[in-house]
């Protein structure tokens, strides 16, 4: 997976079973300076892990078996280890896309770059946070479509306890004045606007705008960490919002077009075509045929 950093330091997700959740025992002593979009969640299973944060001047925390780390989207973080060897389970999670838990990105955006909760401080809490990553990872290879659901539930509910916990071992003083973070952190705020304004007609004018650039700056910005253009990025990201509706409504390819950004259905059927091999139509007969079989 290290080969998935780019020179931005920014890690590319692969979803290998869940659209948007990925779940792995990790049991890597070290990894590089990284950062992504994705929320990530640590449950220390053994051994020791400390992780270091570059956006934070109280930058290092040392995690005990037990011991949970939530962080945030855009932070950049690696790990340390003084004990080769221990495990690991890491959850990533794309909270913007997946539409039904869009609500808790401006509640995320309140947490600081990452929340430890420490088993010692928190038995209670920490043994019902402990309780939900081991019921993800019982259900996350199944196939069934319902037991998905109870994953993405799990999930939420992990972050919303998180949420509500409101640690005071949490971080206290963000550097601003570090460039990388700066731009890390307007692009974050860019891509979250984008998932949450994927049916407007958004242009790159627009987001420049709001990230505080020139369009030619913010392209070539925008390339350099995300690793697409930022109308790769924008229509990746309406693709998916589509897969998820073509799965889970009812609603006509006409109305999942204009709901997914596209204002031309031959564009979308075109664009769909291009990143899926085949039609909308014929992705919703496969996916539903799909869940038929397991049934």
């Amino acid at each position: 997976m290290i080969s998935d950093i780019n020179e931005q330091a920014r890690e590319d997700i692969f979803y290998d079973t869940l659209k948007g959740v990925l779940l792995y025992h990790n049991t890597l002593s070290e990894y590089p300076l990284h950062w992504h979009n994705e929320v990530e969640l640590i449950l220390i299973v053994s051994g020791t892990l400390n992780i270091k944060f570059h956006n934070d001047t109280q930058s290092m925390i040392c995690c005990n078996p037990g011991d949970i780390v939530l962080i945030a989207p855009g932070t950049l973080h690696e790990y340390l280890s003084d004990t080769p060897g221990g495990e690991k389970l890491i959850l990533l999670f794309d909270i913007g896309g997946y539409s039904q838990v869009s609500s808790l990105v401006p509640l995320l955006k309140t947490l600081p770059p990452y929340v430890h909760i420490k088993q010692n401080e928190y038995p209670l809490e920490d043994a019902r946070l402990q309780n939900y990553f081991w019921e993800i990872d019982r259900l996350y290879g199944e196939s069934d479509e319902f037991l998905h659901i109870s994953v993405y539930s799990l999930v939420t509910l992990i972050l919303a306890q998180i949420g509500s916990m409101h640690p005071n071992d949490v971080t206290s003083g963000v550097v601003n004045d570090d460039p990388q973070r700066k731009n890390i952190d307007k692009l974050v705020s860019v891509t979250n606007y984008i998932d949450s304004h994927r049916s407007d007609d958004l242009s790159v004018e627009q987001l420049a705008e709001i990230a505080g650039f020139s369009k030619f700056h913010f392209e070539r910005l925008f390339k350099s960490y995300m690793g697409i253009s930022c109308y790769q990025y924008i229509t990746k990201r309406r693709v998916l919002m589509a897969q998820e509706l073509l799965g889970d409504t009812d609603l006509s390819v006409m109305d999942i077009a204009m709901q997914s950004g596209f204002f031309s259905l031959s564009t979308f059927n075109r664009v769909f075509k291009d990143t899926n091999g085949c039609s909308p139509t014929e992705y919703r007969k496969l996916y539903r045929a799909g869940a038929d079989l397991k049934s």
